[in-house]
Parts: C-alpha cells; structure tokens; sequence
C-alpha cells in the first residue's frame, strides 16, 4: 500500500528511509534503517552529497555502491570515501578512461575500503527486515549495447517486509530485456533508469513491474532534457505516480514494512544546506582586459545578472512566509518565479549591449 504526503509532518512509524537526494543532474540515494545505512551513487563531481549526508546524521555507510563509472554518478564518490568511514564498496567491475574514474579508484585504494564486484544473487542484509539483492549484472556482461556502461548498471532490489523497492542506474532496454527473463514481480517503488530518458522504461519492464511511485532525479532545465515525454507517458500508462527532483528537490520513502509513504519538498534536516546554483568560474590566467568605458569615463558595469536562487533556496524562503501552499501550487510559483528571472536576465542583458553601442557610436561621433 502507497500513501502519498507532501511535507514531513507525519507520526507514520518507519523502520527504513529512503532519499533520494537532490544533486542535479545524477543519482545519489541514501537508504537508511535503525543502525545501518547505504549509499547508491554519489552524483556529479560538483554536488553537495557530504553535506546533504552530513545533515542527516550521518557518519558511517555500511555499503556504497556505484552501479556504474559515469560522472554523474562517481563524480562525488571519491569526497564521500574520504569524508565517512565505509564498510564496502560496491561496482559492476567496469573501469572507465576518465580522470573521474581514476580518481575514485584512488581514494578506494587509499582509504583501503574493501572492494567487490557485484553479482547477479549478491544480497546485503540491511537490519533484521531488510535485504538488499543484486539482480544485474551477472557474470557475464552485455556488450554492443548502445552504452555498455549503462546497460551494465548495477540494478538493486530492496525487500523490506512487504514494500519493494528497485534501484537501476542507468540501465537501459538490453538491460531491462534481461532482467524480465527472471521472476521480477510487482514493485511498489521503482528509481526511474537513466534519469527517464527514452533509452529506458520500456513498456513491456513497466507492466511487468507497475510501481505504485515513480522516482526520477534529474536536474533541473538540464541539457539532456531529461526526463523524456515518452517515457513519462509509459510510467503514466501503467498507473505510476511520478516524482522528479528537477521539479520538487529531494524526495523521501518512508516504509513500516506494510505501507510507504513518499514525501516531496521540504526536508527539514537538509533546508539549511546551501546549494549555490552557478559556482563561480575559476580566476582566468593571462592577459586581464581592461573594464569598458563611457565616453565621460564611468565604467560600464559586468555582463552578469544577479543570481537565481536554487529551488531549495526559493522554496525555504516561502516556507518562511508561513503561507501553507499544496504541491501543484508550490510548482507552479518555482516555474513562475524562473520564468520572470529568465525574462528579467534576456532584458538586462539586451539593455547592457545597447548602452554599449550608445558608448561606440558617442565615441566615434566625437
């Protein structure tokens, strides 16, 4: 049984958590019970994983897995070896040719964290109630695929009495193929592959599985166009409830081993992480250009607006007005509030490339 909930303000008794944290563009879930915790996937190399973990108390992972050596999923990876004591770590055993890569494999090696290889059958007990279950890879790895590193994803399954949960990387149709020739069943909760693009969730996967909820992490206006309209049709198509951090920032399951419970928006414990949207760029080396000038010599001011705020910088400073607004409404004033930042931002600019001509054409008049 699913219940759905907007904000963390109920008495639900859980026994096991799962976050699904918001670090843009990539995956990283955080899945707790009482005296354990695991982490799948550790997002890009700029997000905040260690501090969202931080914020939520934690300081020991006893699995960390990585279902597959692509930055937006190992970039963070080598901070969290370093910064938590880990108990195992967890890939499908292919190696990459990125300085991504290369880094994770020495802060394995320097933190001396046991390393295996998963395997179809692999299982991790998780507490007394729950158990986590490698269903892919096997011994044998798919190649020719359109991406072999996706297709070769670690898929996880977790079984909390009788919630279900599947976890998949970035698994894509070869994948999905295979794992249907094994006695799959109905999940309640299913972590979209590929951040929903159309190389996943194949229609025949979804009616094998017909997850009660849908999670999807992907960031937000992000160049993939991620998640993809198809794929959001055939998640629709099977009665899934969709859930997209692009959308609603972090997102969390609650499960007493008979009910989950999803929660979306405001996480109290990770509101007062920050999150600066666009970091500053690196100093530039070489020649420093002087700043323009107007003709009487005042300097023209920078090409660049003031920031946006992050999702969850916009959604804690309306959480602080005290107004109680329901999920449609909330998103609907976040895409309202970009839209006027971007017009705003096109305006400003087009102003500045104006004033500059003004300048040029005053200073040849003269």
């Amino acid at each position: 049984m699913l219940g759905m909930l907007l904000f963390l303000v109920s008495s639900f008794g859980a026994d096991l958590t799962v976050d699904m944290l918001d670090v843009g563009q990539g995956d990283a879930i955080l899945v707790r019970t009482e005296g354990f915790a695991a982490l799948i996937d550790a997002g890009p190399r700029d997000a905040d994983t260690e501090a969202q973990l931080k914020a939520l108390g934690v300081t020991h992972l006893d699995v960390v897995v990585a279902t597959h050596p692509h930055a937006d999923h190992i970039g963070r990876m080598p901070q969290v070896l370093q910064t938590f004591s880990v108990g195992q770590y967890v890939d499908n055993g292919m190696s990459h040719t990125t300085k991504n890569y290369e880094r994770l494999m020495a802060a394995v090696e320097a933190t001396e964290v046991p390393h295996r290889k998963a395997t179809n059958g692999m299982t991790f007990p998780f507490g007394d109630e729950a158990v986590f279950t490698v269903l892919f890879p096997g011994e044998t790895l798919l190649r020719g695929t359109r991406s072999d590193l996706n297709s070769n994803s670690v898929v996880l399954r977790l079984d909390h009495g009788e919630s279900s949960f599947l976890f998949t990387g970035d698994a894509e149709a070869p994948t999905e193929s295979h794992l249907l020739r094994s006695q799959l069943g109905d999940i309640d909760v299913l972590k979209v592959a590929h951040h929903g693009s159309g190389h996943s969730s194949t229609l025949p996967f979804l009616e094998t599985l017909r997850p009660q909820a849908a999670l999807i992490s992907c960031g937000e206006d992000n160049r993939y166009h991620h998640p993809y309209p198809q794929a959001l049709k055939r998640l629709r198509s099977v009665g899934s409830l969709i859930y997209r951090t692009d959308l609603s920032g972090n997102i969390r399951a609650l499960s007493d081993g008979n009910k989950i419970e999803i929660f979306e928006g405001s996480i109290p414990e990770l509101d007062a992480v920050h999150i600066v949207p666009w970091p500053d760029p690196e100093p530039k080396t070489g020649p420093v250009r002087a700043p323009r000038s107007d003709p009487d010599g005042a300097e023209v001011p920078p090409s660049s607006p003031a920031r946006r705020l992050s999702r969850r910088a916009y959604f804690a400073e309306l959480d602080a007005t005290g107004v109680e607004l329901d999920l449609t409404s909330r998103r609907a004033l976040w895409r309202a509030y970009r839209k006027a930042w971007k017009l705003a931002h096109r305006m400003e600019r087009q102003a500045r490339k104006s004033a500059s001509a003004d300048f040029v054409k005053e200073d040849s008049e003269g």
